[in-house]
């Protein structure tokens, strides 16, 4: 799993208003009670890196007190809005949706809400989960999102949602059919590892231009939309792109 990080313990915990001799007392105080450190670091964005940091402990042996105490210490690092592992040179496929027409975020929007198990969750879908990703300051930054790229996004449910169908729209742009049919047919639950590396092949790949009409990019999205979405509620996952094909090929 290839997880992202762009910002230093230090640096995290500033934005919280906490220092990280104070994370560590707290860290120190309850070391017999793994499940109120690993709640604390969930609701904080407190990665294990970040806890290795803080502590001066190795990451294979706070995964080790975690995992003893029945938790999953890679969910500590599920702490970004948009995705949640490093999509390297497939993070210029992230971008705000500027298209119009079917393609538009309104007539999207529409399309996919019928298509949910729960359509009541597409309003909740693209807002914070956690407080440590809008820390009251009305921006988004690139830790806070997930991508380098991007930074000082004013803190809307719009703008995510503008980010999440402009990056299923290119990412379906740079596909063609052939290489989509190969991703649909793919045996992925027996190799997943082979399922990833088809999936960045095809998606590194970008210089071919779409063939794909407006009509048929809009049936595209919207059915990888509305079972993106709906993963994200199945799942205790942050990144509303981690379920996407760009998270899974990097996850």
């Amino acid at each position: 799993m290839s997880t992202k990080s762009f910002i230093t313990a230090e640096a995290h915990l500033d934005k919280l208003g906490v220092s990280v001799q104070q994370a560590l007392d707290l860290i120190v105080e309850h070391l017999d009670r793994p499940e109120v450190i690993f709640t604390a670091a969930r609701q904080n964005g407190i990665t294990n890196a970040m806890l290795n940091e803080i502590t001066q402990v190795s990451t294979d042996t706070i995964a080790h007190y975690f995992t003893s105490a029945g938790f999953n210490h890679v969910e500590l690092d599920y702490t970004s809005l948009l995705i949640n592992f490093d999509l390297g040179d497939l993070e210029n496929l992230v971008a705000f949706n500027e298209n119009s027409g079917v393609l538009s975020n309104n007539v999207l929007s529409e399309a996919v809400r019928p298509l949910l198990n729960e359509p009541l969750t597409y309003d909740f879908t693209f807002g914070p989960i956690y407080s440590h990703i809008q820390p009251n300051d009305g921006i988004y930054d690139a830790e806070e999102l997930g991508v380098s790229h991007l930074n000082d996004v004013p803190a809307t449910d719009e703008n995510i949602e503008s980010l999440f169908y402009g990056s299923l729209i290119n990412m379906f742009s740079v596909l063609d059919a052939s290489e989509l049919n190969q991703i649909e047919a793919f045996p992925k639950a027996n190799n997943l590892d082979g399922f990833q590396a088809l999936l960045v092949e095809a998606l590194e790949d970008n210089s071919t231009s779409t063939e794909w009409t407006d009509q048929q990019l809009f049936d595209l999205v919207t059915e990888e939309a509305a079972e993106v979405i709906d993963l994200f509620w199945a799942n205790d996952f942050v990144g509303v792109l981690d379920h996407s094909y760009l998270g899974v090929a990097v996850a």
